[in-house]
């Protein structure tokens, strides 16, 4: 057992997204990489934003022997337990899980240690006896020996390397917030690459080039090989001592592939059994993954370098020359051509690499242009119009529009046929449509989408859906509907959206997923479907995409995302990328509109910015949130400037910026109810959320409760807690007949409680005048612990009515009780079911436990206590009915279990999961769930046929 490790490393939000779901964390997750790559970082960060108690557990090779894990686990749960025990049995353990008194994360590092042991099948009862107040997360090398695709176990949640792997920008915040030496953006794209993410290769080149000047650690960045001193002894010391020398002399031969297969190991090394030597490769999780089921294998590329090191050391420069040879004459009878050249130019054979070149014309252009960079001598690179044509579009991709173009030209001068040069005619093209000039609508894809930054883009999104052929007439809708501001007509192609999209196609629809979850809070779901963007930006080798989709991280409205667009922003200037600079500043002002001093210089150089790339649908957005600005400002003559954006919005055809135009109307005439309500209206017609108008007019409702102090929040459901702005109140302060009486009055909030049942509630054996007394003392005693600040007696919370007192909710206040009370009529009243959804999703998930466990069995509570119950499983009940309806079978089946999980007598969520089991195809669950409902049904005294 151990304490939770301190993290010193950067926090990484997309990560902790995935082990988090609709604000809570998921129930299991298994993170799985080699040696080096963040687990228990990671860990260690879930555990500090883990809301409960976190039981820790690193294994060791001891913990093989199943009584010394039971043991183990038995001593680290035993804390969080009720009345602890220590001389207590380990065998005991699983009752004691059953006893955890509240929300507990189990932690298990390095699992791998319980491989092939008879201590796996006390880790198989956990994961499938997980009880439902314990979260379970898991760390190791290789995947348990234990069946993970049972149904018990369909909440489970996987974290891979790749997953893990550090991305560019969060190696740019590495090295800049938690080391403090920061790195140009192009040594960064270096180090990404040759490190290919590995979290402890970045730790240890920080070590290697700590203190030193900047100059030297870009060197040091730009000689960095398998060689690396750190680097290398661990990848010796740490990976691979572990391997016998048979299996290591083979890995470090193969090494000289791409990509390994045991058809071309057998034949480079004349043996016969590379299948299963790769198998137990794989499963020694030697930085060797396979996304095929076994039949090709990759090595990271940080493992690939230190091979490539160690093959030299072992056989010399000349022998691994001739291995890489060898494989490359393999590979090239196979008809792998681009892996040809890349083992060619290993081996150092220039006339080779340069006759596959000209064979392969511009399929090489779309692959990696960095890597060839790294492999080819400069002349060649200089020299091959493929390959200058190659750095034109990795140019392009990374938003350097102009220099792109001028490969593309140069390209053409050195090309022998006009087959080249009509391949660089048509790339110059395409570039030049996003520099500044007119653009049409017309064949190109680019140029339509060129056009909607132009002017009128709802008539683009229009003429895009008639005309253009899929996948890039919905592309190019969805694009011109975002700019024109139409987020319904967004949400219509998002939901029409086809699976196995390539190019920008493939990046837009989880980005516009991500947009509109972040404008409708729902934090966690955007940061995955960010992060889902971003790889597919990444695999399409769009770096521009991928910034673009990071910045949209400020939608979430916090000042932390704000900041973190700015930082893309900054990024974007240092590459050269003009677009990805301006995009990401707008995402960040978008969101943070009339929060705090606005910066009205940077608003006016971001509308000028659009308007030097003549892009004047963004320069209409920029205007008006620049309209915005000055009137919180209270720049003298902003009706001028409110009369500009005005204009340009208008003859623009930019509807979804006339909103803006109205809130700043709003701001400047000082909040007039009617203006108000104007811009509300026109931003409801466009579809933005309450919150996102309500911040532009400097009034802003908290997105999401938890991240946001409110002024009162109540909670009864598992125990009482009252918390003004986000603080605990103290009501220890108080006397215990002055906590229940704000108990009570919690439990009925929102709705007056007549003197009379107060006092036969608190005070049922005093006389008539004591209880009157003794009523006036205790809420003069409340109020002056919850509304210390209360001005001539006029309280904000605990209002007088008669002879009634209220506990009364503002605005921005919560209470659980409220919650689940409203549920069902507030659904009802929904106008979708994504709305009615949330709200009975949200009453399900208020209910934590008994209503005010620690007032037992009085009077006043046990009715009401059941009666909420009830109401809380109904809601469980309803939203299981409406997922079922939606087609949506596992969100259903968790609120069914829910459902009945609370209330085991509600006959129709029995109903309801028996169904949702069947639906899902899943007949043992439902057999099962049928059993335990005739069970029910046979306690209350019912005997179905």
């Amino acid at each position: 057992m151990a304490a939770i490790p301190a993290s010193s490393s950067v926090v990484r939000p997309r990560l902790l997204a995935e082990l988090n779901d609709r604000g809570g964390p998921v129930r299991r997750a298994v993170i799985t990489a080699p040696a080096g790559f963040g687990k228990s970082t990671l860990l260690a960060q879930h555990a500090c934003a883990f809301p409960g108690g976190t039981a820790w557990l690193g294994l060791n090779p001891a913990h093989a022997d199943p009584d010394e894990f039971t043991a183990d686990l038995h001593r680290a749960v035993m804390p969080f337990t009720a009345a602890p025990d220590l001389s207590e049995s380990p065998s005991r353990l699983w009752n004691r899980l059953r006893a955890l008194t509240g929300a507990t994360l189990l932690v298990l590092d390095d699992v791998h240690y319980l491989d092939d042991t008879a201590a796996e099948r006390v880790l198989d009862r956990l994961l499938c006896e997980l009880p439902d107040q314990c979260s379970l997360a898991v760390a190791t090398r290789r995947l348990p020996g234990v069946n993970l695709a049972r149904h018990e176990l369909t909440d489970l949640r996987f974290i891979d390397a790749d997953q893990l792997r550090f991305r560019s920008w969060e190696i740019d915040l590495l090295l800049r917030e938690n080391y403090q030496e920061p790195l140009p953006a192009g040594d960064i794209a270096v180090l990404e690459r040759r490190l290919g993410g590995w979290a402890a290769g970045l730790h240890l080149f920080h070590l290697s080039t700590k203190g030193r000047p900047l100059a030297e650690r870009r060197s040091a960045v730009a000689a960095l090989t398998g060689r690396a001193s750190l680097a290398h002894a661990y990848m010796s010391r740490i990976v691979l001592a572990e391997l016998p020398e048979p299996l290591l002399s083979f890995v470090t031969r193969i090494s000289v592939f791409d990509v390994a297969t045991a058809a071309r190991c057998d034949r480079l090394l004349g043996i016969d059994d590379a299948a299963a030597r790769l198998a137990e490769l794989h499963r020694r999780q030697v930085f060797v993954t396979t996304t095929d089921g076994g039949s090709t294998f990759r090595f990271h590329e940080a493992m690939r370098s230190h091979l490539a090191a160690v093959l030299a050391d072992r056989h010399g420069g000349a022998a691994a020359r001739r291995l890489h040879a060898a494989a490359a004459e393999i590979v090239k009878a196979e008809g792998a051509l681009v892996e040809a050249a890349r083992s060619f130019a290993r081996a150092e054979d220039w006339r080779a690499v340069r006759e596959l070149l000209d064979m392969l014309g511009p399929q090489i252009t779309g692959d990696d242009f960095d890597a060839w960079r790294d492999l080819l001598p400069s002349w060649l690179v200089a020299d091959d119009p493929w390959m200058v044509l190659a750095e034109g579009r990795n140019r392009l991709g990374r938003g350097r529009i102009a220099e792109a173009v001028e490969c593309f030209e140069r390209s053409q001068a050195l090309s022998a046929d006009e087959a080249g040069r009509a391949h660089g005619r048509q790339a110059a093209a395409a570039a030049r449509v996003w520099l500044p000039g007119p653009a049409r609508p017309g064949g190109d894809w680019r140029t339509w989408l060129r056009a909607a930054t132009q002017a009128h883009p709802a008539l683009i999104a229009a003429a895009a859906e008639d005309r253009m052929a899929e996948p890039h007439g919905r592309t190019v809708a969805l694009l011109a509907h975002v700019l024109a501001g139409n987020l319904p007509a967004a949400r219509t192609l998002l939901r029409d959206n086809a699976p196995g999209d390539t190019g920008p196609a493939a990046v837009i629809a989880p980005l516009g997923g991500a947009v509109l979850a972040l404008l409708e809070s729902q934090g966690d779901r955007g940061l995955r479907e960010l992060s889902r963007a971003v790889a597919a930006a990444e695999a399409e080798r769009l770096p521009w995409l991928a910034r673009v989709s990071r910045a949209a991280i400020a939608l979430n409205g916090t000042q932390d995302a704000a900041k973190a667009a700015l930082r893309v922003a900054e990024e974007c200037e240092r590459d050269g990328d003009l677009w990805g600079a301006l995009l990401a500043a707008g995402c960040s002002w978008l969101a943070r509109l009339g929060s705090g001093d606005p910066d009205l210089t940077a608003l006016a150089d971001l509308a000028d910015g659009f308007r030097a790339l003549d892009a004047a649908v963004p320069a209409a957005w920029a205007q008006a949130m620049y309209a915005v600005a000055a009137a919180h400002a209270e720049v003298p003559g902003v009706e001028t400037e409110i009369e500009r954006a005005s204009d340009l919005v208008r003859r623009c055809g930019v509807a979804g910026a006339q909103p803006l135009v109205y809130v700043a109307a709003a701001v400047a005439a000082g909040h007039p109810p009617n203006l108000v309500a104007r811009a509300r209206q026109a931003a409801g017609h466009c579809g933005y959320p309450v919150q996102l108008v309500e911040s532009w007019l400097g009034e802003p409702i908290p997105p999401v409760r938890d991240s946001t102090p409110e002024a009162l929040t109540v909670t009864c459901f598992g125990g009482f807690r009252l918390e003004r702005d986000g603080a605990e109140v103290d009501l220890s302060a108080v006397k215990p007949k002055v906590r229940m009486l704000m108990r009570l009055l919690a439990v009925n909030a929102g709705r007056p409680v007549h003197r009379e049942a107060i006092i036969d509630a608190l005070w049922p054996q005093a006389t008539p005048r004591a209880a009157t007394h003794g009523l006036h003392v205790a809420m003069s005693s409340l109020r002056k612990l919850i509304e210390p600040d209360a001005a001539g007696g006029v309280f904000r919370f605990l209002a007088r009515e008669g002879d009634a007192y209220r506990l009364v909710l503002p605005a921005d206040g919560y209470c659980d009780v409220v919650a689940v009370r409203e549920a069902a009529r507030l659904a009802r009243s929904a106008p979708d079911d994504d709305a009615a959804a949330a709200i009975l999703r949200q009453a399900s998930d208020a209910y934590r436990g008994d209503l005010l466990p620690e007032d037992g069995a009085a009077e006043w509570v046990v009715g009401e206590r059941e009666r909420l119950r009830l109401a809380a499983s109904s809601a469980a009940a309803d939203l299981a009915r409406l997922e079922l309806r939606r087609g949506d079978v596992a969100e259903a089946l968790a609120a069914a279990g829910r459902s009945v999980g609370v209330h085991r007598f509600n006959d129709e969520a029995w109903r309801l999961l028996i169904e949702a089991h069947e639906r899902h195809g899943d007949r043992a669950a439902a057999a099962d769930a049928l059993a335990r409902y005739r069970e029910v049904l046979a306690e209350l005294g019912v005997h179905p046929e």
